[in-house]
């Protein structure tokens, strides 16, 4: 196995850093959004889901900006690699969420709606952070201009 050279540790030092970052911006972002949400009722099955699936809107939208983030600072000619990293951690950092949301803490046991919404918030943001990277690599690599 070959040691890491300084721009492979500089690339796993600023993915893990924007990874951080944007989970500290999400916090923010959800406490901005307290407002909105006293007061806001769901009903239904759909209602429940559409819950859960707003409370993780702030994650959904950091994960978005992360990959453009991230591609901006590194040096690398692969971007995507670095991309699923990112989007690796997002993945785990919702399952871990969604873990604790689903095994502690309930007074009634939580219905289909509830698993659904919880599930689908824990791995949107990650889907969210491959689509924008993608993007965004694809979108870099056509702005290059081709060297004659």
């Amino acid at each position: 196995m070959r040691p890491m050279n300084r721009a492979t540790s500089k690339n796993v030092v600023l993915v893990i850093g924007v990874w951080t970052i944007s989970r500290i911006t999400a916090f923010a972002i959800r406490v901005l959004f307290n407002p909105i949400n006293n007061g806001r009722l769901w009903t239904g099955d759909a209602g429940t889901a559409a819950m859960w699936i707003w409370l993780a809107l702030p994650e959904v939208l950091v994960s978005a900006a992360g990959p453009i983030a991230s591609l901006w600072v590194l040096e690398t000619r692969k971007p995507l690699p670095w991309v699923g990293g990112l989007a690796a951690l997002y993945l785990y950092d919702g399952s871990l969420h969604a873990w604790q949301l689903l095994t502690h803490g309930w007074r009634f046991r939580p219905g289909t709606s509830d698993y659904v919404g919880i599930l689908t918030g824990a791995v949107v943001p990650a889907l969210a952070c491959l689509v924008v990277g993608v993007w965004w690599t694809r979108r870099s690599v056509a702005r290059k201009p081709i060297a004659a």
